[in-house]
């Protein structure tokens, strides 16, 4: 999906060295940044794949003793392959944050400040509509929130430890809306909250994939700024287009 940006690349040279430029977007990033996405879409296949296997064909192929068996299984197989998943999205999105600063600095160089770019403003709603993904990353996959306990200073509670991580890890229904990871659904009465967000594979389609593609149409939409401008040259820098 990512490589359809290079159709918009362009070409920084650097007049007062000679014979260095610099493609928008970088090669070396959009590359293993399609090669994510592509990742991602297979690790969310095999997981609607793994849900159908269990759900929707239990009661014809295995026995209630199975059927038990299964989910749990299947649990344990969602959770990892969850954990897999929302790495994957986060460094996606973490490429795309670094490609598209290295962008707008480039341009606003090589333009002499003729194209400023507002680059936090531009992807800021994209950050926002990430945000659960991010928190569960940091809380549960990058480190884990009950190593560092807090307490709460308006409730007095400790929130997240091994409790709410461990038991509420898999809230699990036979509906694919609802199969999730986070919160603290089946933790019961405990003196732990949790401020684990709650996430689920099975959004990529509705949810999630419409973030990296919008995040696809900002850098086309920017690049075609610059390439309304193009071509531009003065004593230190030049920039064209690549692909008319």
């Amino acid at each position: 999906m990512f490589k359809e940006i290079n159709n918009f690349e362009i070409k920084i040279n650097n007049l007062a060295i000679g014979n260095i430029y610099y493609l928008v977007p970088n090669i070396i990033s959009i590359i293993p940044l399609n090669d994510l996405f592509l990742a991602t879409e297979w690790l969310v296949n095999e997981a609607i794949n793994d849900y159908e296997n269990i759900f929707k064909f239990a009661g014809v192929k295995l026995t209630p003793h199975q059927y038990i068996d299964g989910v749990n299984k299947f649990g344990i197989r969602l959770g990892s392959r969850t954990q897999g998943y929302v790495n994957q999205l986060c460094l996606m999105e973490d490429i795309l944050k670094y490609e598209y600063k290295r962008m707008i600095k480039l341009v606003r160089e090589a333009s002499d400040n003729g194209i400023i770019l507002d680059s936090e403003n531009d992807y800021k709603k994209l950050i926002e509509r990430f945000t659960k993904i991010r928190d569960f990353r940091n809380k549960v996959v990058a480190h884990t929130a009950y190593t560092y306990p807090k307490i709460n200073i308006k409730t007095g509670i400790i929130e997240d430890n091994p409790m709410t991580i461990v038991d509420s890890m898999l809230n699990l229904f036979p509906d694919e809306a609802q199969i999730t990871l986070g919160n603290n659904s089946f933790s019961g009465i405990s003196e732990f909250e949790s401020q684990i967000p709650t996430i689920t594979i099975y959004n990529w389609e509705t949810e999630i994939r419409p973030i990296f593609e919008d995040w696809k149409k900002l850098f086309i939409e920017k690049l075609k700024e610059v390439h309304a401008q193009c071509p531009i040259r003065n004593n230190l820098f030049s920039i064209e287009v690549i692909h008319n």
